[in-house]
C-alpha cells in the first residue's frame, strides 16, 4: 500500500526536469556550491569510550576514493550536491554484498518516486524514464533534502525558482528582440510618381526589402533613385531596466544562498566563512547524519561508528591569518595539519605536535590522533 502522511496525502515526489539547469545563472550558483562542497573530506570515526579513532578500512576508502566503479569521490559528491541544489532532493542507492558490507554508492536520477509500505517496511518505487521501475528499501537509500516539504519526507517543490526563471526568460527574450529590432532598416518608401497602382506600390516595397534585407546587406545603407524617397521610422523598444534585471538576479542568488563574489571566486575571508557556515556546513551536517544512519546497523552505531564530513576552512583564510596561526597553534596542531593549511603535502613523521618553547620536543600521536588503519566498520 502507498504510504500516506498525517494530512492523508500520498507521499509522491516528482522532480522538475525543466530547462533551468541550462540557465547560466542557475548553473553558476549550483556549480559554486557543488565544487566547493565536493571538496569536503569524509572520515570514518569510532568513539570508543571517549577515545576517538580514525578508521581507514574499506568503507573509508570507498567514501574518500571511489564510491562506485564509474565515479571518483569528487565526481560522486559533486553530482549528489548538484541534485540536491537543483531538485531539492538527492538519493544515493547503497549496494551491499551478501554479508551486508557496503560495496558501492550510486546517485539516482529518476523521474518519479513513491513511498510504499510492505510487511512493516518502507519502500520507495523509483520510476526511471517513461517505463522502467524499481522498488528499493528506503533504508537502503541515502536521502538528502532541501526546503523540506509539508510531508516532512521530501524536499520542497521548485515552483519559486521556476516562476523567477520564467520572468527572467521574458526579460532576456525582450532584450534579444530589442537588439534585432534596432538592427533593421525601418521606414516608409514614397514614390514621386503620381497615382501608382496598389500592385506597383507593393512591388516597389518588395524590391527594396529584397535588395537590402533578405539578401543580407550588412552596411545598413540603402540606395534609391530620384523618383523614390525613404523616410526612416525611429523605433525605441522598451526593455527592463538595469534595476529590474538586478532584482531577479538577486532572487536567484538568494534562493541558493550565494553572492557574486562566491561565484566569481573573489571572496574575502569573511565572505568565505559566511558561505561555509550558511551553505556548505548544513550540507556537510546532513550528509554526516544520513551517511551514518544509512551505512551502519544499529549495533555498529552503538559501538560509536560514525561518518563525518569536514572541510579545512583555514585553507581559505588570508595569509595574515595563516601566519598568526603558525605562530600560536603549534601546541594544538600537528605539523601535517599546519602544512595542509598552506596547501602543502603531508610528510613522513609529520603527525606530531611540536612544543612551542623551542620547537624541538615532540609528542608521539596517541590513540585519539589516529587508529591502526585496519579496523572495519563493525564492532
Amino acid at each position: 500500500t502507498e504510504v500516506k502522511v498525517l494530512d492523508d496525502e500520498k507521499a509522491v515526489f516528482t522532480p522538475y526536469r525543466g530547462d533551468f539547469n541550462n540557465d547560466i545563472d542557475i548553473r553558476a550558483c549550483v556549480d559554486a556550491i557543488a565544487r566547493n562542497g565536493a571538496k569536503m573530506h569524509p572520515r570514518h570515526i569510532r568513539n570508543n569510550n571517549g577515545k576517538m579513532e580514525n578508521l581507514k578500512g574499506n568503507l573509508y576508502k570507498l567514501l574518500s576514493k571511489q564510491p562506485n566503479e564509474l565515479q571518483d569521490a569528487y565526481k560522486f559528491y559533486y553530482q549528489v550536491i548538484t541534485n540536491l541544489e537543483l531538485y531539492n532532493d538527492s538519493f544515493v542507492y547503497i549496494q551491499r554484498d551478501k554479508d551486508l558490507n557496503v560495496t558501492g554508492l550510486y546517485p539516482l536520477d529518476f523521474s518519479e518516486g513513491k513511498l510504499y509500505e510492505f510487511e512493516g517496511k518502507i519502500w520507495i518505487k523509483f520510476k526511471f524514464g517513461r517505463s522502467k521501475e524499481r522498488f528499493v528499501p528506503y533504508d537502503s537509500c541515502i536521502h538528502l533534502t532541501r526546503f523540506v516539504g509539508k510531508d516532512g519526507l521530501f524536499g520542497g517543490n521548485t515552483l519559486p525558482i521556476i516562476k523567477t526563471l520564467s520572468i527572467k526568460h521574458i526579460i532576456d527574450e525582450g532584450i534579444v528582440n530589442a537588439i534585432k529590432t534596432t538592427q533593421h532598416i525601418k521606414g516608409i518608401i514614397k514614390s514621386t510618381k503620381a497615382l501608382l497602382k496598389p500592385e506597383d506600390v507593393k512591388k516597389m516595397r518588395d524590391q527594396f526589402v529584397e535588395d537590402f534585407i533578405k539578401n543580407g546587406d550588412k552596411s545598413g545603407i540603402g540606395g534609391l533613385d530620384a523618383t523614390t524617397d525613404f523616410t526612416p521610422v525611429k523605433i525605441e523598444p522598451t526593455t527592463a531596466s538595469e534595476n529590474q534585471i538586478k532584482i531577479f538576479d538577486n532572487k536567484i542568488l538568494s534562493y541558493f544562498g550565494v553572492n557574486e563574489n562566491i561565484i566569481m571566486s573573489k571572496y574575502t575571508e569573511d565572505e568565505w566563512n559566511a558561505f561555509y557556515e550558511s551553505v556548505l556546513e548544513p550540507i556537510g551536517l546532513q550528509m554526516s547524519l544520513e551517511f551514518t544512519n544509512k551505512l551502519f546497523t544499529p549495533t555498529q552505531k552503538n559501538f560509536g561508528n560514525e561518518i563525518i564530513f569536514e572541510s579545512n576552512r583555514l585553507q581559505y583564510a588570508s595569509n595574515k591569518t595563516k601566519i598568526e596561526l603558525l605562530r600560536f597553534a603549534t601546541n594544538i596542531m600537528t605539523q601535517n595539519e599546519l602544512r595542509e593549511v598552506f596547501n602543502l603535502a603531508p610528510r613522513e613523521g609529520g603527525d606530531v605536535i611540536l612544543i612551542d618553547q623551542n620547537h624541538s620536543v615532540m609528542e608521539e600521536p596517541n590513540e585519539e590522533q589516529g587508529g591502526n588503519g585496519n579496523e572495519e566498520q563493525g564492532s
